[in-house]
């Protein structure tokens, strides 16, 4: 009993124990609504306290909504510790705030979906907070995929030493949520951020007003973002003529968005006291002046651009496009130029001088620096960087580039410095940074910041490095295809290197000729589709109507195909080619047997709404004309139980091309691939098309294996044989005439009354 007693006693010392280390490593702030007092951060730098008012709206209600259309509202609190001021605004006032009325709601896409979500916080009165100027607008930034909890702050750093007119600016706080329902949660180390927004203390351009239609004032300021985000059919989102989708961000046209109510007032108003039951009240307007303005000028822009030539930089802000490119470029942002959180502004005309576009700001990096595992490589990022690294002209882009590269690599050296900005960061931060791990990785009992922090600084150093050696691969990171017709520029084209360029489609004519093809600089002709490994100008070159070949057939990969119904799928590309190989005109015209149901553009993508059926027609200039039948089914991709030829035997002339075609038995029914030998290369040669070319007279047989199944897939063949006579083209001679034989002699006689016969 004794030994009994002394093991309960010796494990209630241990429990006791370790509830003392878990308090100390900071376990003691895990979220518990029944022991708040336990987990209130206490980690030297700022404690922000949200609290709502839930009889207005629940915080699961919030924390459920996808779209962030559900707001909160109540207060927030920030307590400063005596003497605390953060290292980035030494000379800054960082005072606590007493309560503020305010309107929260969910934020962000990815990181919406953590543990760990960001809020964006709309205050009743423009208050500064931390020394960063008076604003009604903040975001709490959850860094839930950032261990470091550092890379929007090195970022905006960065931004602010580079030079760029704004950059949100923001600082690391603990955060705490209160609800009547919710309870009291610590919800971890947060980064309180300036958001990008066209205000006072903010992106400070000339602001629009909702009834401006002054040609002059309609010049500017327009703040716009990559369009990926915004909704279809919002008024804000529009698409160039090469397909790229720009927003207008501010203003904001787009009356029916959530939050916006038209005709409504300027909430702005200082020390405003409205309600929130329209937290974004009044920030969208109609100005179709305004809409239609903004969007014919970013197409000028870009019909400019693309040009090729550098008039484009009277548009441009080439300093703010290399700075952009090069921060991006240097963190190696998943999200850089792809995002909503890519942003251009235009400032407004003055004095007659056109206001130019900038890039900027800066904004969300979580998927940025040592979120890659790589340190090497460039990228171009935008379609629209494509002619600006084409232009390697004096004044030009990449000229900038190099130009700037020095200052930001003396930046960048300096966060990661012993002493530098990474290290005053991770001072100030190691504590909240420790207790929000024991909040989101509780199980994780090997964490270390510090290790986090020193995984980024040697990634930033080695990204460094890389760039600095290799800053000349901006010189071949795009190449300009200018194509030329009878001296004039028929169109200019830009790609990344590496990269291919499609020239089958773009066919000028000209009265009594067909045209034949591109040729280069030293009159060679090109292919459909070259890969440039400089700049080029091709030139349009002809035949006369007269001496034109033109397509004789088409030879598809398949002439019917079947494949399973998937939503997110709704397109197929015809695989085929056209022969003669020599043709000077292979051009086909596509059309559907069903409009209504789906279509076919110029290059034979098929796009087609739901499961069905349609016949594709493809018509030469010859005349000649194949059909390829596609079925879209919800049912089960049915297995062929044979196949055959179309024809058993074809026959050919020396330097002939025929296409051989299969069908399957039943039809429709899937084949994957098709594998075609010749018996007797000297008679017939085969493609992978199944274009048959006539080499030497003679018999020979093709063999066709049908496989149906991928790689990797259990996978049935089908054989079938063609058999191929080839002539050289001379005629059969013509047979003498058989001899016309003597009429017979015809000899009767008379016996007994009877007549007899006999022939001689």
């Amino acid at each position: 009993m004794r030994n009994r007693t002394n093991y309960i006693k010796y494990l209630s010392c241990m429990v006791w124990v370790l509830a003392l280390l878990l308090t100390v490593t900071g376990l003691r702030g895990m979220v518990s609504a029944e022991e708040p007092d336990e987990q209130m951060p206490d980690n030297d730098i700022p404690v922000v306290y949200l609290t709502i008012d839930e009889s207005q709206g629940t915080i699961e209600d919030m924390i459920a909504s996808p779209d962030h259309s559900v707001y909160c509202y109540g207060t927030v609190r920030i307590d400063v510790p005596e003497g605390f001021r953060y290292s980035d605004f030494p000379d800054l006032p960082c005072e606590s705030v007493e309560e503020l009325a305010m309107s929260i709601r969910g934020r962000g896409n990815t990181t919406w979906t953590k543990k760990k979500k960001p809020f964006k916080i709309k205050l009743d009165q423009k208050t500064d907070v931390f020394g960063l100027g008076k604003n009604k607008h903040w975001v709490l930034i959850a860094n839930a995929n950032d261990a470091s909890l550092m890379r929007d702050r090195i970022t905006a750093w960065l931004g602010d030493q580079f030079g760029f007119e704004f950059t949100p600016r923001g600082v690391p706080v603990d955060l705490v949520m209160t609800g009547e329902e919710y309870g009291t949660h610590y919800l971890g180390s947060y980064y309180f951020s300036e958001n990008v927004r066209v205000d006072t203390n903010r992106l400070e351009i000339d602001e629009l007003k909702e009834d401006d239609v002054d040609e002059q004032l309609i010049t500017g300021g327009y703040l716009l973002q990559n369009a990926l985000q915004v909704r279809d059919g919002s008024p804000d989102r529009f698409y160039t003529k090469r397909g790229i989708s720009w927003a207008t961000h501010t203003p904001s046209f787009d009356t029916e968005a959530e939050g916006n109510l038209a005709g409504s007032a300027d909430d702005e108003t200082e020390d405003s006291e409205e309600s929130f039951a329209f937290p974004e009240l009044g920030d969208a307007y109609e100005n179709h002046v305004q809409q239609d303005y903004i969007q014919n000028h970013i197409q000028k822009i870009e019909d400019i651009l693309y040009t090729g030539d550098s008039s484009y930089r009277e548009y441009f802000d080439i300093e703010s496009a290399a700075k952009y490119w090069l921060i991006n470029a240097l963190s190696m942002n998943t999200d850089g130029y792809a995002t909503g959180s890519t942003y251009i502004y235009k400032k407004r005309d003055k004095d007659g001088v056109t206001g130019k576009l900038y890039w900027g700001p800066l904004w969300d990096f979580d998927f940025a620096w040592d979120f890659s595992s790589s340190t090497q490589g460039l990228e171009i990022g935008h379609e629209w960087m494509r002619p600006m690294f084409c232009d390697r002209g004096e004044g030009g882009f990449i000229e900038e580039v190099k130009n700037q590269w020095p200052a930001l690599k003396q930046a960048a050296e300096q966060l990661i410095e012993e002493g530098g900005v990474i290290d005053r960061y991770y001072e100030e931060t190691k504590r909240s940074a420790d207790q929000d791990a024991a909040v989101l990785y509780p199980s994780q009992t090997s964490w270390d910041y510090s290790d986090k922090v020193e995984k980024l600084r040697t990634w930033i150093r080695k990204r460094i490095t890389w760039i600095d050696e290799n800053i000349s691969m901006v010189d071949d990171l795009a190449y300009k295809v200018r194509l030329t017709d009878d001296g004039e520029t028929y169109t200019v084209l830009f790609t990344s290197a590496g990269e291919s360029v499609d020239l089958s489609l773009l066919r000028p004519q000209k009265d009594g000729y067909v045209f034949a093809g591109w040729a280069d600089e030293d009159d060679t002709l090109c292919g459909p589709e070259i890969v440039p490994e400089r700049d080029m100008v091709l030139t349009a070159q002809y035949v006369d109507e007269s001496e034109a070949i033109l397509g004789q057939d088409i030879a598809l990969r398949k002439e019917c195909d079947i494949v399973p119904y998937n939503f997110r799928v709704n397109r197929y590309t015809i695989d085929y080619r056209v022969v003669p190989e020599n043709a000077h005109d292979k051009t086909v015209e596509w059309s559907s047997s069903d409009e209504s149901y789906a279509t076919v553009d110029p290059k034979g993508v098929i796009i087609y709404n739901g499961p069905g059926e349609v016949t594709i027609t493809a018509k030469l200039k010859s005349g000649n004309t194949r059909t390829f039948t596609l079925t879209v089914t919800e049912d089960e991709v049915p297995v062929p139980e044979s196949v055959e030829p179309d024809e058993d035997e074809i026959h050919m002339e020396i330097g002939e091309q025929v296409p051989v075609y299969i069908h399957t038995v039943p039809s429709p029914a899937k084949i994957h691939t098709y594998e075609y030998t010749s018996t007797d290369e000297s008679i017939v040669t085969v493609d992978e098309y199944g274009i048959l070319t006539a080499v030497g007279p003679g018999e020979t047989r093709v063999r066709v294996i049908a496989v149906h199944g991928n790689d990797g897939e259990e996978q049935t063949e089908f054989e079938t044989w063609v058999t191929v006579f080839v002539s050289d083209g001379t005629p059969e001679p013509t047979p003498e005439p058989e001899p016309t034989p003597e009429p017979a002699e015809i000899v009767y006689e008379v016996i007994s009354g009877d007549m007899y016969t006999w022939t001689k």
